[in-house]
């Protein structure tokens, strides 16, 4: 797998492994590029050519071939039944589905094939397949290829090795017409993009299976090599490798070489490390082979025979038993073929464990084409581009007209993007149509990350989710954000006019808590996610403490957190990436001090009376009020508090409510000023006026009902005080003795 930012060189250096000339106008990669490649050569030959390229047909056809030889020279073997000439259809093994696929007659077309290739080599050697997937480097598609990640991988980290490590990255895409268009610059350096891929993959990869046949490995290459001297190339290689010693990675790494592409194909003139490479993955493939059970190997010829791109999982095991493969062992081959790259099965997702992707390249172009705006000209609805574009919002009409043609029912490729968490569903007032957000596609932010939205009356001190990689994990961010989304008590702040100032991009996004005075905004610094919390009203006006509601947005981060580690760990087999979060709170003893965080800190344990310290001062000191809000108050009226604590009203808590005034006589023609006194504004108790009119009794239950969803900490004191205020005194004094307050 190559991976890299866009305009390493990922393609240029594919055609390098192949031996062919180096072609300066090489156009970019957009989304991905899957190749099945023979990588011939060295212990890999065959009796035509020394080279790598391009799998063909006939190459299949011959595969078979050998292994039809082999496997007749050893009768006894279980094989032997479905190579020999006698193979016959068992009825009563194969499901109609696959006569419905003519699997029978694929078969005996293949057999035939493959017998009379047979004699046309002397000598049987093994004939590796590699899958070689050259994916885009812009930094929308870096965020699905976590779904991607096999153990049964060579990964290759490309990196512009003529730049300083320290500049932030720019995006390159290089066009058919021999065009450069260079994008944003995005908020990371060379080093940043290199040391977090290496963790990552660390991350995903290295535990989840502890066969060392199937390890990964990954090797650090510096491209455009023709442009530094020997002394520069040594340089070079010495910044990387101090990106990974004494790191957890770092035996991931196997080394880390500087290559001339321009040098491609030119015989002896050719740059010595590009023939290194090739015999470091001959080296890698002899590690990988396995003994392959010939029925495994013609399951797979049949699908392909197929040119399907999608089939179902009952298709598959059809194709398998036909195959005389067992049906309880066909997930096994399917599994395999996916750690190959070969196919793509998710049994462990729900939109996807009854779907077999033969066609890994198509998959991936077709969730990547609803990125490709800025590449795609001539779609019907230029405005529903621009809301996408602008502000992640993907509506129901564009992502139909996007998919239609692509053989799968757009709906289902939307539920799959919102599993990925790559999307989320939302609610706003840009379109009257169903909305998804997917941050994404949108353009990075590259400002300082304590900007917030001026006006506000009260901010808690900066928090940081940092993770033991030391890096956020590519695609966690995104995925946070989404997952975000999703919760009840929060909404997109999204601009409704080019005057208001942009508050969401792919890096950066900014919501509302419970009320639209309510912001945090979550930035994805690389080393760290950034929180900030603020409040635009003043405290006394407010019905909810800030400091409870600081607290209930760290709580809600945790559980988001923990779902999108969920969900990437699916792509993984259910194996857990050894990648720990932890929460550190931003000292704030001093304004103008590098950030560091409060030493030793835990908010469950932590008293607002206690002292703190940190590595920059030696002496202890006292929270400050603004970090404060992240903590309880512990006191002498604790109990008193955790009773209060026990008592919040929720939706559930409705039917009790009304059972209350209704056996009080709470008169329902005052519901509307019960609202108020509750907290609830005007056009909110105006739309339950104008959907219930004339009904009073309905209008109070709707009343009480938006009010126990707005108020994340109703409470019968607060129900008390509010019909005491509209009146009903009676009814206040009998909630009070009834519930003890």
């Amino acid at each position: 797998m190559l991976l890299g930012s866009a305009g390493t060189g990922k393609t240029s250096l594919k055609r390098s492994l192949m031996e062919k000339p180096f072609n300066p106008h090489t156009t970019s990669t957009i989304v991905s590029d899957v190749s099945s490649v023979r990588p011939f050569g060295h212990e890999w030959q065959t009796m035509r050519e020394k080279k790598w390229r391009e799998a063909t047909k006939e190459d299949e056809i011959q595969e078979l071939a050998h292994l039809l030889e082999s496997s007749l020279s050893r009768p006894s073997s279980h094989n032997a039944s479905i190579l020999s000439a006698e193979y016959s259809h068992n009825e009563s093994s194969t499901s109609s589905i696959a006569s419905d696929l003519n699997v029978e007659g694929r078969i005996q077309s293949l057999l035939r094939k493959a017998k009379g290739s047979t004699g046309q080599t002397t000598k049987s050697f093994v004939q590796p397949f590699l899958h070689i997937w050259d994916c885009g480097g812009q930094p929308v598609f870096l965020e699905i290829l976590p779904a991607f990640l096999t153990p049964r991988t060579m990964f290759l980290l490309l990196f512009d090795a003529s730049k300083d490590f320290r500049k932030r990255w720019q995006s390159r895409q290089n066009t058919p017409d021999g065009k450069v268009l260079f994008g944003e610059v995005v908020n990371e350096s060379t080093s940043d993009l290199m040391a977090k891929w290496m963790s990552t993959i660390h991350s995903h990869l290295m535990k989840h299976n502890k066969d060392n046949t199937s390890s990964s490995s990954l090797y650090c290459i510096g491209t455009r090599g023709d442009k530094l001297n020997s002394e520069g190339k040594k340089e070079v290689k010495q910044q990387m490798q101090s990106l990974f010693e004494e790191k957890d990675f770092s035996d991931l790494i196997k080394d880390v070489l500087i290559i001339d592409n321009t040098t491609s194909g030119r015989g002896e003139k050719e740059d010595p490390s590009i023939k290194e490479l090739r015999k470091a993955i001959d080296g890698f493939i002899k590690k990988l082979v396995v003994p392959t059970p010939v029925n495994w190997v013609l399951f797979r010829k049949v699908y392909q025979e197929l040119k399907q791109n999608v089939i179902s999982a009952s298709d598959a095991i059809a194709i398998g038993v036909a195959c005389h493969i067992p049906a309880a062992d066909v997930p096994e081959v399917l599994k395999f073929y996916h750690e190959l790259g070969a196919l793509l099965y998710y049994p462990q997702i729900e939109g996807l464990k009854n779907k077999v992707i033969l066609s890994p390249k198509w998959f991936v172009d077709t969730i990547g084409k609803v990125f490709m705006f800025p590449l795609e000209r001539g779609w019907s609805k230029e405005d529903r581009w621009s809301l996408f574009q602008n502000k992640g919002i993907l509506v129901q009409p564009l992502y139909q007209e996007v998919w239609q043609s692509s053989g799968i029912d757009p709906e289902e490729i939307i539920e799959l993007l919102v599993y990925f968490r790559l999307a989320a569903p939302v609610q706003t007032e840009l379109s009257r149509f169903k909305q998804y957000f997917l941050p994404a596609v949108l353009q990075g932010y590259t400002g300082d990350p304590n900007e917030v939205r001026p006006g506000y009356e009260l901010r808690a001190s900066p928090v940081h989710i940092t993770f033991s990689t030391g890096y956020v994990p590519p695609g966690f961010f995104t995925r946070l954000a989404t997952t975000v989304a999703t919760d009840a008590n929060v909404k997109l702040k999204v601009a409704h006019s080019k005057l208001e100032i942009k508050s969401i991009y792919r890096n950066r996004v900014c919501f509302s808590y419970g009320r639209p005075s309510d912001d945090f905004v979550l930035i994805d610094i690389n080393d760290a996610i950034h929180v900030n919390v603020l409040r635009y009203v003043p405290e006394c006006s407010h019905p909810v403490p800030f400091k409870t509601v600081c607290q209930k947005i760290m709580k809600l981060l945790e559980e988001c957190c923990q779902q999108v580690e969920d969900t990437l760990t699916l792509y993984h087999n259910g194996n857990n990436a050894d990648q720990s979060r932890k929460v550190q709170y931003v000292c704030q003893c001093s304004p103008s001090s590098d950030v560091h965080y409060i030493n030793d800190i835990d908010a469950e344990k932590q008293l607002c009376s206690e002292f703190v310290h940190c590595d920059m001062e030696t002496i202890p000191r006292r929270l400050t009020s603004n970090e404060l809000l992240w903590f309880k108050e512990i006191s002498v009226r604790e109990s008193n508090d955790q009773q209060k604590v026990t008592s919040i009203l929720t939706i559930t808590n409705l039917l009790d409510i009304i059972r209350v005034l209704e056996k009080c006589n709470f008169q329902n023609r005052k519901w509307r000023k019960l609202g108020l006194c509750l907290g609830l504004i005007h056009p909110e108790l105006k739309t339950i006026e104008d959907n219930y009119p004339r009904d009073a009794e309905r209008c109070l239950e709707e009343c009480l009902a938006k009010w126990l969803t707005v108020d994340i900490e109703a409470t019968w004191d607060k129900l008390a005080i509010a019909v005491d205020e509209v009146g009903e005194i009676l009814v206040a004094e009998y909630i009070r003795s009834t519930k003890g307050l």
